[in-house]
């Protein structure tokens, strides 16, 4: 073999010496990307903290639960749409009461603009005397006994004694326009008892998050579409995520892109992706809600012929699904002990 030859074959070496390591680099660079991807994002495997207490969460079950002023027609998800929503266990409740009948729509005209400005969810109820019984205050009707109500906890945390004193003066200031008394009672241990309660809620504020996968050629949009619809998903474009409801229109999980790319009519028409992510928010979702969350995963892994892999990028086996479902049934039984059913009227209030 000649000089030339030879340079030519350990040039050659080399090329393919230089491919090799670069194919290796990119592919340890994409998996490092990847795995810190997956880190970043999500805090823990499978199940994760919403927070805890004093923190806000992004809660997939639902949308984030502004404060608003409940009356007769604004009953929140989960709750009768005019029955008693107020708590003495979950609301800071100011009861009001006047020599006459008073309109409910002469106390929501006087108390509407001062409650509004509240950071926490206010509800006005009226006595039903006929029932025994309270409602969320009909503007139609008339009353000789009323209350006001702030929620005390949020998956923002616990009302603090600022909050709980604008509220009094305001309820105060609406009565009096009315010539009503409203005798706002002593918050030490409206405060003391938020903060309990806040704590607990830390303790069962959960969330379950699983991928599905692919090791080969992404999933397309299109795919992941039907896929989504056939198993009963509904697709939300507001916020870019799939989301599976109950036959009584509760959430049950969602299903969002891994990926920046939010899911909507155009997107999935183009777009692909690596991975899907199903999520359940446990407080806000009934018992055997996970059954279903688990069949749905195992049901897009199947149809997309990928794999569940937690936060680590680790296999799901049907061993850990079943520790997972252990462990839920200690939450639940806990949320119950307290009064608190999950994915109840006021589970949805705490956790939101």
């Amino acid at each position: 073999m000649g000089e030339l030859q030879l340079g030519l074959v350990s040039i050659g070496v080399l090329v393919v010496a230089g491919v090799f390591v670069y194919n290796k680099w990119q592919e340890r660079r994409y998996q490092r990307d990847a795995e810190a991807a997956f880190a970043s994002r999500h805090a823990d495997v499978l199940m994760r903290s919403n927070g805890g207490p004093g923190q806000a969460a992004d809660s997939p079950g639902s949308a984030r639960v502004e404060p608003a002023l409940e009356s007769f027609d604004g009953a929140q998800e989960g709750a009768p749409s005019s029955g008693q929503i107020l708590s003495e266990s979950l609301d800071f409740i100011i009861p009001i009461e006047t020599p006459e009948e008073v309109s409910g729509a002469a106390l929501l005209d006087a108390a509407g603009a001062a409650l509004d400005r509240c950071p926490r969810s206010v509800h006005l109820e009226g006595f039903d005397e006929a029932l025994s019984s309270w409602e969320l205050l009909n503007p139609d009707r008339r009353y000789s006994k009323m209350r006001a109500g702030l929620q005390l906890v949020d998956r923002r945390g616990p009302a603090d004694a600022e909050e709980l004193a604008t509220f009094g003066s305001a309820v105060e200031a609406a009565a009096g326009s009315l010539g009503a008394l409203a005798t706002m009672p002593d918050p030490a241990p409206a405060l003391a008892r938020a903060r309990e309660l806040d704590r607990f809620c830390g303790e069962v504020d959960i969330r379950i998050a699983v991928h599905v996968v692919t090791d080969a050629q992404p999933f397309p949009g299109a795919e992941v579409d039907i896929i989504a619809r056939a198993a009963g998903f509904e697709l939300d474009e507001s916020e870019g995520k799939f989301r599976c409801r109950d036959d009584a229109g509760q959430v049950i999980c969602v299903l969002a892109n891994f990926e920046p790319i939010p899911f909507t009519v155009d997107s999935l028409e183009t777009l692909s992706t690596h991975a899907v992510t199903l999520e359940m928010d446990v407080p806000r979702t009934p018992r055997g809600a996970f059954a279903h969350f688990r069949h749905a995963a195992q049901g897009f892994a199947q149809r997309l012929n990928g794999r569940i892999v937690d936060d680590n990028r680790q296999t799901v086996s049907p061993g850990a699904f079943e520790a997972i479902g252990v462990q839920l049934q200690a939450v639940h039984q806990s949320m119950e002990a307290h009064g608190i059913a999950p994915g109840g009227a006021l589970a949805l209030r705490l956790f939101s």
